[in-house]
């Protein structure tokens, strides 16, 4: 498999170092040199630039800066052994310069020396402000270490650039890579150490579920069960596939059983009080769907469908005051969740809020248009997703 998959490397002249001048009698030409390397770099001229921060050199030598603003240039420029060099330079007169320490790290990978590369990047990772530049040297740093299989290493350094850069397209497709490939490594080594198991037989039933094949993925489940009835999370995902196999209401009366099961083992799963709301609300039961919600509520306050199901629940139960508290506690906690800005719109306009109304149906309508390219992705390539709220769901009045 090929690693090469982190690319992109962006280097701006605003991360260039400033220069403090230290020689008194050389500040105004040094200072003046200065000035017009900083023009050159915003003209694009940086040979020019290059010229003065070398005549900057030549009149203070120990301008570790100076050294460090030619090694951006010539690593912008790909010359990458000159740029090592100089930040070499910058680092031997002044060693906590971590941005040339960072850049030097980068060389040093693009010279084929990934055992310096990684001490360099390493060590100037956490000290880096400037949000671009750790992008860029975390992405280098995680194709290190998932060159060397290191895949756990690289799970920190991820981890603080998606808290740093949180939509940053290439650090979430590394995030996407490197969590498939620790997955595909935890399952490899379940395959060869206990193949089977109930959790082998789970995972080869979640396989299924993903490509539709229920009927499959409900003889998987009830294998794990068989060999571990107490594993968390097994009933509750054995009613799901019983639910998307059939809506025949001896299924959702078997799923209802197993949700029940799931409870009597783990009291804390609040997904399972939700899904029972849902097969009450589907039974024409809006206080027990109700009261589910709620259960499932105090179990997980952020359960954003457990707090729209409850505002559907409220409203069949001509609790409209209720209704548009919990509604509005959804798109608090997920104001990108559609079927709660439709409800809650619906809900305003029954108490009169017209303009409340108006506004809720236009983000609902903007959020629609912006998820449709993210459902066929999820039709595609994603795993299936779990039961949740819709629009439609609403049509079925108790």
């Amino acid at each position: 498999m090929s690693t090469t998959f982190f690319t992109g490397l962006t280097v701006v002249a605003g991360l260039l170092m400033s220069l403090p001048v230290q020689a008194q009698d050389n500040r105004k030409e040094i200072e003046l040199h200065y000035q017009k390397a900083q023009e050159a770099l915003r003209a694009g001229e940086s040979d020019i630039a290059a010229r003065e921060f070398q005549e900057i050199l030549r009149l203070q030598p120990s301008n570790a800066q100076a050294h460090a603003n030619l090694g951006v240039i010539a690593f912008t420029g790909g010359n990458y052994t000159q740029a090592a060099q100089e930040f070499r330079a910058a680092l031997k007169l002044a060693p906590a310069l971590w941005n040339a320490t960072a850049f030097l790290g980068m060389s040093e990978r693009h010279l084929g020396h990934p055992a310096e590369a990684e001490k360099l990047l390493g060590d100037s990772f956490s000290h880096l402000e400037d949000k671009d530049l750790q992008r860029q040297a975390g992405m280098d740093l995680i194709s290190i270490y998932y060159e060397s299989g290191d895949l756990n290493k690289a799970v920190g350094v991820l981890q603080a650039l998606q808290a740093a850069k949180p939509d940053a397209p290439d650090v979430l497709y590394a995030a996407y890579r490197t969590y498939s490939d620790l997955a595909a490594k935890a399952l490899a080594a379940l395959a060869e150490a206990a193949p089977e198991s109930a959790p082998m037989h789970q995972i080869l039933a979640q396989n299924l579920a993903n490509r539709d094949e229920f009927q499959g993925a409900i003889g998987q489940y009830r294998r794990a069960i068989a060999l571990d009835p107490r594993l968390p999370g097994l009933h509750y995902e054995l009613a799901q596939m019983i639910l998307a196999s059939s809506t025949e209401q001896a299924s959702r009366s078997e799923a209802e059983q197993e949700f029940r099961r799931e409870l009597a083992l783990n009291p804390a799963s609040a997904e399972s009080e939700y899904m029972l709301g849902v097969l009450a609300w589907l039974q024409s039961k809006p206080e027990d769907a109700l009261q589910h919600c709620l259960n499932a509520l105090r179990l997980r306050p952020d359960l954003v469908d457990a707090h729209i199901a409850a505002g559907k629940a409220l409203r069949a139960l001509h609790r409209v005051g209720e209704a548009v508290g919990q509604l509005e506690t959804a798109v608090r906690l997920d104001p990108r969740n559609e079927v709660a800005h439709y409800r809650l719109a619906q809900e305003y306009q029954e108490i009169g809020r017209s303009d409340d109304a108006a506004r809720e149906s236009a983000i609902f309508h903007q959020l629609r248009d912006a998820h449709q390219p993210i459902r066929a992705l999820y039709q595609t390539i994603l795993e299936r997703p779990g039961v949740h709220e819709t629009i439609e769901s609403g049509a079925e009045k108790p």
